[in-house]
């Protein structure tokens, strides 16, 4: 009896808590009482990432009369990368930290594992939650995220195109002030935060393949008709802020660009089109690795529970059809109550899915990917025509 208690207790998985990083908010004091970012600290770093290269574009603009940096105010991928998608990620973490728990702790509470597979299932749980923050893929994330940004920027200064990231000085060009702080700090806290949710997504994605493999206690006759697994459609938007904060990005490089090469409408909307439904594929292709256990319980629940149906009816049949008892002898039997159940059960099973996927899920996912592109559209079509068109529409 202990030990059945003992393996109901609830796991202490998270994908946010943990490693290097993770210290050093705490040592700053920028955690909360439940050991998550604060919402302040999403606003410090976004700041910590902006403020110093913005200071420095309007100081060497002011030192320096060949240098104007006042295009740094104007460019909206600065706000997008180091004010929109820096507080977007760090505040997503709390609201990520509760809901992922919740998930994992639902496969035990649910009875969704027999004794033995929640042994291993606790296994590969604890292996995530020590993947999740492992100081080395932090260290290395930080490596990475520094090398990116030195490339983006050298190929900013080696193209010599105008702009506040870079200036002229005897024909040469080199980063400004501002592109130099930008290159080592801004860039690379976005960056890296950006890297950092990738590779909770990458292990929370290895952690949803491995449970699917195990042998899962399914349910063809369930209401939710995924077999108990429809909770899994939570997870998409646990992951909606990182989404929003990635497609803002790609929105204003996009605005960025149509600016300075001016590519044709039918570009511009399969590139829209193209990178919200990969966002969409991306984050919801996890849950299609519960399609193979989800599919084999209702193939053999359609065997079970049709073996069962045609052997109820053919009694139904013999006993009501079949002899010369009276119709009247139905009122107030049980047999058409429970032939009228096991259709019902017959019906549940036909209507089983084979993806735990519903459409909130589906919607939450392409609404955090499509609008910040509304961006792009109110670039290429004037605000006042779509306000016209709206009035219109309405009235």
């Amino acid at each position: 009896m202990a030990d059945s208690v003992s393996s109901e207790r609830p796991i202490q998985f998270s994908l946010v808590a943990g490693g290097p990083f993770h210290a050093l908010l705490s040592r700053l004091g920028l955690l909360g009482t439940d050991g998550l970012p604060a919402w302040r600290t999403a606003f410090i770093l976004a700041l910590l990432a902006w403020v110093p290269p913005a200071a420095l574009a309007v100081a060497q603009s002011l030192v320096h009369n060949g240098y104007s940096g006042w295009s740094f105010f104007g460019d909206g991928t600065v706000y997008t990368r180091y004010l929109v998608a820096v507080i977007a990620m760090v505040a997503t973490e709390r609201l990520a930290d509760g809901r992922i728990t919740v998930l994992i702790n639902q496969f035990l509470q649910a009875r969704l594992l027999d004794q033995d597979a929640r042994e291993e299932f606790r296994a590969i749980v604890d292996k995530a939650d020590r993947q999740a923050s492992w100081p080395l893929v932090e260290g290395i994330l930080l490596l990475l995220a520094l090398a990116w940004s030195w490339l983006s920027f050298y190929f900013v200064s080696a193209t010599a195109v105008s702009g506040w990231e870079e200036w002229t000085v005897g024909g040469v060009s080199r980063l400004s002030w501002a592109g130099t702080v930008a290159e080592l700090l801004a860039n690379p806290i976005f960056l890296f935060l950006m890297m950092r949710w990738l590779w909770r997504f990458l292990v929370w994605t290895v952690l949803l393949f491995r449970i699917a493999r195990l042998p899962l206690q399914l349910t063809a006759v369930h209401p939710d008709r995924a077999g108990g697994l429809i909770f899994l459609a939570m997870f998409p938007g646990i992951f909606s802020g990182f989404v929003f904060a990635l497609c803002s990005v790609v929105s204003s490089s996009l605005i960025k660009t149509m600016t300075l090469l001016a590519p044709s409408q039918l570009f511009i909307w399969f590139a829209v089109c193209g990178w919200v439904l990969f966002m969409a594929l991306i984050f919801l292709a996890p849950l299609f690795f519960f399609s193979s256990p989800l599919y084999r319980v209702r193939e053999q629940a359609l065997i079970e529970y049709g073996r069962l149906a045609q052997l109820h009816h053919q009694a139904f049949h013999n006993a009501w059809i079949g002899s010369d008892r009276q119709p009247e002898e139905l009122l107030g039997h049980q047999d058409p109550s429970s032939a009228a159940d096991l259709n019902a059960c017959v019906q549940a099973v036909l209507d089983m899915r084979v993806v735990p996927l519903d459409r909130d899920a589906i919607l939450q996912i392409l609404a955090a990917a499509a609008i910040p592109f509304l961006a792009v559209l109110v670039y290429q079509v004037p605000l006042s025509e779509i306000l016209k068109w709206i009035a219109g529409a309405i009235l």
